[in-house]
């Protein structure tokens, strides 16, 4: 029998393009640990609220500098990737496939 834990976290990699300056690509990767948020949490949820303020746990494999030049952690780290538009986007896109890629149906 298969069982189902409704309380879960997991990890999932996140893929992530930024352009510089001179609008050169720069693609690269690093993971996210996700809390799978149950749908009548997610229709709770008010609407000035963020995806990612209920669903990202942590994130890895990434380095963001802090204004000291020192790697930022713990809850620095996370609301600065929040906070980064191509990062937030990146992290959205990776938790609803994360939810839904494995489990649609197939036509």
């Amino acid at each position: 029998m298969f069982k189902l834990n409704t309380n879960r976290s997991y990890t999932y990699p996140v893929s992530l393009t930024i352009y510089d300056e001179d609008g050169k690509e720069h693609t690269g990767k690093f993971k996210a640990k996700f809390k799978a948020l149950p749908q009548d949490k997610l229709r709770e949820m008010p609407a000035d609220s963020l995806l990612l303020d209920h669903v990202l746990l942590s994130v890895s494999e990434l380095e963001v500098p802090g204004e000291d030049g020192q790697p930022l952690q713990g809850e620095a780290l996370l609301h600065a990737v929040k906070n980064d538009p191509a990062a937030s986007t990146a992290l959205v896109t990776a938790y609803q496939e994360s939810v839904s890629k494995k489990n649609r149906g197939r036509t």
